[in-house]
């Protein structure tokens, strides 16, 4: 299998992968007690910042092969916005690595507000247009749900 295969095949999951590990490196160089902190810090810069410039970077420069993945028709206008949503979300989820508090409250409001509306989304179209498509009931649903 090349690389292309197993990143389109198996990318959405690195960033997880990494929230998890660089969390438990961070708990066995810190404190135990902080391993809140070190969790909510890692999920805010690699899971939702990473994730969401490379998901806003895939909906608009390949949105026909992301429209296919999630099985939605190819050709709409509403991959550029959602890319450039993504994209702004990613860049927030990123800046938490050197803003904290009230910077991180808010990033995480609008990302949840994005993030289960689209779980909402997918859900509808799973349940109306029996769209079990990997791009929609597939990780990017249970991420959205796990992410909030």
């Amino acid at each position: 299998m090349n690389l292309k295969k197993i990143m389109m095949s198996f990318g959405m999951y690195i960033p997880s992968i990494c929230v998890v590990i660089f969390t438990i490196v961070d708990i066995r160089t810190g404190t135990v007690e902080d391993w809140n902190k070190y969790l909510l810090s890692n999920l805010l810069i690699i899971g939702l910042g990473y994730q969401m410039v490379f998901t806003g970077i895939f909906h608009i420069f390949y949105s026909d092969k992301i429209a296919e993945f999630i099985g939605w028709e190819k050709g709409s206008p509403f991959q550029y916005e959602v890319g450039l949503a993504d994209f702004a979300m990613g860049v927030l989820g990123i800046l938490c690595g050197y803003y904290t508090g009230t910077f991180w409250l808010a990033t995480i409001i609008i990302s949840s507000i994005f993030l289960w509306g689209c779980v909402i989304g997918h859900l509808r179209d799973m349940i109306k247009n029996k769209n079990f498509n990997p791009g929609s009931a597939g990780f990017v649903f249970w991420w959205g749900l796990l992410m909030q």
